[in-house]
């Protein structure tokens, strides 16, 4: 450690204005280069992480973009902190943690030709922080390296927490044996999405015991997850599924649609789900980057429908759980007949099956015009679906 603090120091005998010109520069590709489009990764990194962690094609090039973003803005706080390095640490450190999101925000607003959406700002303002942290560390400061371990644990526990207790698991799990034990009354197609909300709910409201409707909701909505989404929502809410039962669930996921399409019906109750195991911003997250991943080769292509399906989840699940009174007055509406536009629009005009080259040249990305005017329209579509909404 002492040895790399020497490097460091003599290093530091370098002009100021050189490690200035190299964040100049450094922002400029940043500007220019078209890398950080939607999965725009090199082959060659997208390689290196199948080979080593032997992941699918898609995840690989999801995961390279990622961490070429983070790392590729994580360096502008990383060289501005170097280039103040004769300015005080307790001047400096303020002066860097607040203008490199900025500088980030300001390069990735010109190489997308658009003012970065949520998501997309996410990721640069915290890898901008992330580098500021480094590059202050790299000054001795050891309280920015306590800031930076800090901040990283509390992302990772933020990504990784489900949020679900052992009691609404377990009644996640006897509400999953209560619809399996009726599978046979479940019809298929969309009569058969509609059943097992009638189902699901009816056994909400009974266990509700006339006060926390609460509980027994997040207890359906994960059951039907974990029946039509696959394992993959055990597997994120970090409880173990029985495998002898699975070949139930595949026949019973077989059977369910939703407006005719069965993918639709496990993306909207995997996005509910998620949901309940996270919180809403992660479960759209979840459903953008999936579409995100359909654009690679061998994938289904980016689909507006499909998003449609994953945010009407998403609202299901907020409302079935904001509070008492939304939790018992959704509960009522399924008692009373369960109506599939009051939960889930038309899906006429919406894209789907786009390509990676073609979402980003006809609609501009994520951020483009065209996918902000369907994104709009989707949330309009969803606004007139009377179960989707909160009453206070």
């Amino acid at each position: 450690m002492q040895q790399q603090y020497s490097s460091y120091a003599r290093s530091s005998k370098d002009p100021p204005w050189v490690w200035g010109l190299i964040l100049v520069v450094w922002c400029v590709l940043l500007c220019i280069i078209p890398n950080p489009r939607p999965l725009g990764a090199s082959d060659w990194v997208v390689g290196l992480l199948r080979s080593a962690f032997s992941t699918s094609e898609p995840t690989s090039r999801a995961v390279a973009t990622i961490l070429m973003r983070g790392c590729g803005l994580a360096l502008t706080g990383v060289l501005l902190s170097i280039s103040l390095k004769q300015v005080p640490l307790k001047m400096a450190a303020p002066l860097v943690l607040l203008s490199a999101p900025c500088i980030a925000i300001l390069c990735q607003w010109i190489n997308y030709g658009y003012f970065p959406i949520f998501l997309q700002l996410q990721l640069g303002i915290i890898s901008a922080v992330v580098g500021a942290l480094v590059g202050l560390m790299l000054r001795r400061s050891w309280i920015a390296g306590g800031t930076l371990f800090v901040l990283v644990t509390g992302l990772y526990l933020w990504g990784t927490s489900t949020g679900v207790s052992d009691d609404v698991a377990e009644d996640a799990r006897a509400t999953a044996e209560y619809l399996l034990a009726n599978a046979d009354s479940i019809p298929k197609g969309d009569d058969g999405f509609a059943k097992l909300i009638e189902l699901a709910f009816k056994y909400a409201e009974e266990n509700s015991h006339g006060t926390d409707a609460v509980h027994p909701n997040k207890a359906a909505i994960l059951a039907i997850g974990v029946i039509l989404g696959e394992e993959r929502v055990a597997k994120v809410a970090h409880r173990p599924i029985n495998v002898s039962r699975v070949p139930e669930l595949n026949d019973l996921r077989r059977r369910i649609t939703l407006v005719g399409r069965n993918d639709l019906a496990r993306h909207f109750w995997v996005s509910a789900a998620l949901a309940i195991l996270s919180d809403e911003n992660r479960s759209m997250t979840v459903g953008i980057a999936k579409e995100m991943m359909d654009t690679t080769a061998g994938g289904s292509g980016f689909s507006f429908d499909d998003l449609a399906a994953d945010r009407a989840g998403t609202l299901l699940a907020t409302v079935a759980t904001k509070n008492n009174a939304n939790a018992r007055n959704l509960q009522t509406r399924v008692r009373e007949g369960v109506i599939i536009a009051d939960f889930f629009p038309g899906i006429d005009g919406l894209p789907s099956g786009l390509t990676r080259e073609v979402f980003q040249s006809e609609y501009g990305g994520l951020g483009g015009k065209e996918t902000l005017r369907l994104a709009k329209d989707i949330e309009q579509r969803l606004a007139r679906c009377k179960a989707l909404q909160t009453i206070e």
